[in-house]
């Protein structure tokens, strides 16, 4: 478990009981390339050391759950997401919070109340994410959508805005050949949607050099716990 000083933003830790290299292959995953320069283990396991490592945790946190790989996917069986999901239930002191760009490939339908469910988003073709998120099989007290890395002007279908509960943006790391640089009106625009629908807003630190103004870092209004 990594932390606090990460540089999310949005959460206390980042914990990832399943290790291995992420099959997804997104040309910006800064995962892939450190689990490739620094050679680790790329097989895809359970660990059973780190999956014990929130009840360590004396104090409340918001915990990322697999910032390194897809959790929600072929790869991951279902017996290792539910035994996840019962460390969630056993640490209700924390918030556990899940980001995958598979929703359809959620097997597990209702969460705890301190789990919150997310879907990435980083162009208008991936739009359908947050729709299958809306689906009254994924019950979560919060449902959120991440827009980061931002690689175009995005518009939600209004009735899937409403089931949101929390907007991220934020810009592409590192320095990838092909790195897309967020434009000014690509943001704004997220930002108008989810004003209009009365959604927090969480811009992430690394949008200063493309935004003039103040950023907004809010929290889900039912949220109990601030950064720390």
């Amino acid at each position: 478990m990594n932390g606090p000083n990460n540089p999310i933003g949005w959460t206390d830790f980042t914990w990832n009981p399943v290790k291995g290299l992420c099959p997804v292959g997104c040309d910006y995953c800064y995962a892939r390339r450190i689990y490739k320069r620094f050679h680790y283990d790329p097989t895809i396991r359970l660990d059973g050391n780190e999956l014990l490592a929130p009840y360590k945790l004396k104090k409340p946190a918001r915990i990322f759950v697999g910032s390194t790989i897809e959790l929600f996917a072929s790869w991951v069986p279902k017996e290792w997401l539910e035994r996840i999901i019962e460390v969630a239930y056993d640490c209700k002191l924390h918030t556990f919070i899940f980001l995958t760009k598979q929703p359809t490939y959620i097997q597990i339908g209702r969460y705890p109340q301190n789990v919150w469910i997310g879907v990435t988003i980083t162009s208008q073709k991936e739009i359908w994410r947050a729709e299958a998120l809306s689906s009254d099989f994924i019950q979560a007290k919060i449902k959120f959508a991440s827009f980061e890395p931002l690689h175009s002007s995005i518009n939600i279908d209004p009735v899937a805005f409403l089931s949101l509960d929390w907007i991220i943006i934020g810009a592409e790391t590192g320095n990838r050949k092909d790195k897309i640089i967020p434009k000014g009106s690509w943001i704004q625009n997220i930002i108008e949607q989810a004003s209009d629908c009365g959604i927090p807003i969480f811009m992430k630190d690394n949008l200063k050099p493309y935004w003039p103004d103040r950023l907004k870092q809010e929290f889900p209004k039912s949220s109990v716990y601030g950064k720390r």
